[in-house]
């Protein structure tokens, strides 16, 4: 089973030096997490749980079962605000979670 992350950073959010990384990851943004898993009836739960952790609700969730088979699923979860740093953290727990097989990460700052 492998695991995969995109992580997309809009232009000029990711500086050349440490405090423009540090001001990129402490500014709000807004997350947009695709993850295609198997079709578990746990996998609902554990994938909002990253972002229960941190305290923080998703603004959207919604999942699809697919593949002709239905042995998958697609999950669209968003989460807004939250840090850059925060994004990233929820990013790399959904990649670590039994049964997900992609996770790709879209963050944007909160005024895009």
């Amino acid at each position: 089973m492998s695991t995969s992350l995109s992580l997309h950073m809009p232009a000029g959010a990711s500086g050349a030096t440490a405090d423009a990384r540090a001001t990129a990851s402490d500014a709000d943004v807004k997350a947009l997490f695709h993850i295609i898993g198997n079709a578990d009836p746990g996998l609902l739960a554990r994938v909002v749980e990253p972002a229960a952790k941190l305290g923080l609700v998703p603004t959207r969730l919604f999942a699809s079962r697919e593949n002709g088979d239905g042995s998958e699923v697609n999950v669209d979860l968003r989460i807004a605000p939250l840090s850059a740093r925060h994004a990233h953290l929820v990013a790399v727990a959904l990649r670590s979670i039994v049964g997900v097989r992609q996770v790709i990460c879209v963050i944007e700052p909160t005024g895009a």
